[in-house]
């Protein structure tokens, strides 16, 4: 299976603790069987709200591939993390192949979730608009 983690990490973290922090990361990763498919630093972006009284907070993407039991280890040890604000882990769809994620890039990836939502958001509307006129014939 593979996944895709976003993970928030303290703004104030220099370039060697932050590699500390993705070093952890990676060997607790590998230890529960699992890999590090991509992992991209997307830098410092102003949070909508505070996290433990930081406005700010830099972000990083991983694409992981592995085991599903490698999750509760990988979600225990990332709570546990001082540096670690927040964390999301999502299972990506089965027809999602390595290649794919090996390619590609951010914005790669926010066009295919883009067009989806708006297929989705069409497909919702026609379904809508069908059963008001449905509604409207009785």
């Amino acid at each position: 299976m593979f996944y895709e983690l976003t993970m928030i990490l303290n703004p104030d973290l220099g370039e060697d603790e932050i590699e500390k922090v993705t070093a952890r990361f990676r060997s607790n990763l590998t230890k529960n069987g699992g890999e590090i498919i991509k992992i991209d630093d997307l830098g410092l972006k102003t949070l909508s709200y505070k996290i433990q009284k930081k406005s700010k907070g830099r972000y990083f993407l991983s694409y992981l591939g592995g085991p599903g039991s490698m999750l509760s280890e990988i979600e225990r040890t990332l709570k546990i993390d001082e540096n670690v604000l927040r964390f999301l882990i999502i299972r990506l769809e089965e027809d999602i192949k390595r290649e794919d994620l090996e390619k590609a890039t951010v914005e790669q990836k926010t066009e295919a979730v883009t067009e989806r939502e708006t297929e989705k958001t069409a497909e919702v509307a026609s379904e809508t608009l069908q059963g008001e006129e449905n509604h409207g014939e009785k």
